[in-house]
């Protein structure tokens, strides 16, 4: 992630400083709205997969030796006019699989507002993570297994040590995956993406539309290599590369390689901003 302070980093900072304002979290004004917070222990049984889905409020996720799934529910508003009650965390079971999603039937209004739901849960090791949605807030799973989906509409994805296939998505924020098991892909529209890539399974992309994209590829890896920005510059290091060929653009740079002995397409791009790729 850059330190540069810059008008995508400014526009998704701002989108992110409201959603917590909103909830009441802001650290410059004190909050006056309405906060619970609640926990529940549910027993896996013969679940093997768990989804989480939730329209405002963080996601975090923490893969643990326990062998139940334990939740920690925080439901915050900004006015004092809101409901938190017509929020809820429901808990549903299908097919082996525990979904945990937000239901709101409130209404908002001048003097009432729509709470968000933040859901902390430590995951027992039996239990894989399927899919993550968020549509305003941050998600962070850590030490999950499992073929992971995480996708956010504004707020940053972080995903560490995944157990299977990962892919995360952003729409306005950063998007970041450390050392999973293979990489699917990763992307957002406005921000930084800065991934590992140990392993893929068929055609990869990682791509920001305004944004600078890093990435860290195992040397091992094979697959044809592609890395191309429209408007940035791009630097390959450590990689044992064969048959490339660079292009220059006025402005923009693009590449095109071997690695290993070839395979699936590895693309790694941004539109607006510049893209690094380091050995892993």
């Amino acid at each position: 992630m850059t330190s540069d302070v810059t008008r995508r980093r400014f526009l998704a900072g701002t989108a992110l400083t409201a959603l917590t304002a909103a909830a009441g979290c802001s650290g410059t004004t004190p909050f006056v709205g309405k906060r619970t917070e609640s926990t529940e222990t549910i027993t896996v049984r013969d679940a093997t997969t768990l989804t989480v889905e939730t329209e405002t409020g963080d996601v975090t996720l923490r893969g643990t030796d326990r062998e139940d799934l334990h939740v920690r529910a925080v439901k915050q508003a900004s006015s004092v006019g809101t409901d938190v009650t017509q929020l809820t965390l429901e808990t549903t079971r299908e097919n082996g699989r525990i979904s945990l999603s937000s239901q709101w039937s409130g209404t908002t209004g001048f003097f009432t507002s729509r709470p968000s739901l933040d859901i902390d849960a430590e995951v027992p090791a039996s239990l894989t993570v399927g899919e993550v949605t968020t549509s305003v807030g941050d998600i962070e799973a850590t030490d999950v297994a499992g073929d992971l989906r995480a996708e956010a509409n504004t707020g940053d994805v972080r995903v560490r040590r995944g157990g299977g296939t990962v892919s995360a998505e952003s729409d306005t924020g950063d998007v970041e995956v450390r050392t999973p098991e293979v990489l699917a892909g990763a992307s957002t529209n406005t921000g930084d993406v800065s991934v590992d890539v140990p392993a893929i399974d068929g055609e990869t992309t990682v791509d920001a539309n305004t944004g600078d994209v890093t990435a860290h590829v195992a040397p091992d890896l094979d697959a044809t290599l592609v890395v191309q920005s429209s408007t940035g510059d791009v630097e390959l290091t450590g990689l044992p590369l064969s048959d490339g060929e660079t292009e220059q653009d006025d402005p923009g740079e693009s590449f095109r390689g071997v690695l290993g002995e070839g395979g699936p397409t590895l693309r790694i791009e941004s539109s607006t901003g510049d893209v690094t790729v380091h050995s892993l």
